[in-house]
């Protein structure tokens, strides 16, 4: 089986949220992932990291696709995936984040 190929320089974040939820220790976070690539790509992994009102950063994680909701190893040709998570995070204040796409 011949995987797709990675085309980092093909796929974006169409756009991002991470929420509290209910003044609780839980953020959801939320994105779409697009491919601009006339051909399918392989499923990059997503550097989510987080800041204090310093910009400093207070964690910084890598999710997979499965961990994000779609066990899935490929995008199709100028398609899009919604991918989400649930993070606790006791003891953190969260002031931002950023959003990565890259191959490990």
């Amino acid at each position: 089986i011949v995987e797709p190929p990675r085309r980092i320089d093909s796929l974006q974040v169409d756009s991002s949220g991470l929420v509290q939820v209910d003044q609780s220790a839980l953020y959801r976070l939320a994105l779409v992932v697009q491919n601009k690539a006339p051909t399918r790509v392989r499923m990059p992994a997503v550097e989510l990291t987080l800041t204090d009102t310093r910009g400093q950063t207070v964690l910084r994680r890598v999710f997979s696709a499965a961990e994000l909701g779609q066990p899935v190893d490929e995008l199709p040709a100028g398609g899009e995936l919604a991918l989400q998570a649930t993070l606790e995070l006791s003891g953190h204040r969260v002031a931002g984040y950023t959003v990565e796409l890259f191959y490990p």
